[in-house]
């Protein structure tokens, strides 16, 4: 597949664009989703980091293309993000409903940090020599906030559905 960026993604997903073609059965979808959110979970870690360490670049003098480089990881995190969220959203009608549950929660927060990513862009795209004005030290604090929000939220689904599938096991035995 063509790489999108991350803003095409996030059109994608709010007209319904289906991004996957249908696969066979829909225990074959349910497993291929919890491999695409697994994928969304360790993406997150990466991108977690990312947003912190752009967090930290607010209370020093980091040079401007410190911050163009993180920025550019964090964008590519989140492109990834949003390829493997659009491929969840083309099989979400077979899905269990644990899992529609966290592409619903983790979708519009991967829109936030897009926007919000993209602001910081293009702040610093046209104000490389002003890295403390408050407008583009809230992207970054914001783009933080929403890869901890998505992180705690792909976790929270992930455990539980592994928590209730020990349980099942346990009931069955």
């Amino acid at each position: 597949m063509k790489r999108m960026t991350y803003l095409a993604v996030a059109a994608a997903l709010a007209a319904g664009t289906p991004l996957l073609a249908e696969s066979s059965s829909a225990s074959q979808k349910s497993a291929d989703a919890t491999r695409l959110l697994r994928e969304v979970r360790l993406l997150t870690h990466d991108l977690n980091r990312d947003a912190a360490t752009l967090k930290t670049y607010r209370l020093n003098r980091t040079s401007w293309q410190a911050h163009a480089h993180r920025l550019a990881l964090a964008k590519e995190h989140i492109n990834s993000i949003g390829e493997r969220l659009a491929n969840l959203d083309a099989m979400r009608g077979s899905v269990e409903p644990w899992q529609r549950g966290a592409i619903d929660s983790i979708t519009p927060v991967a829109g936030q940090l897009a926007a919000r990513t993209e602001a910081a862009i293009k702040y610093l795209n046209e104000n490389q020599g002003r890295l403390f004005v408050p407008n583009y030290t809230e992207h970054l604090s914001a783009i933080a906030g929403h890869a901890d929000q998505m992180q705690e939220s792909i976790s929270t689904h992930l455990d539980l559905a592994s928590a209730q599938e020990r349980m099942d096991k346990l009931r069955g035995a």
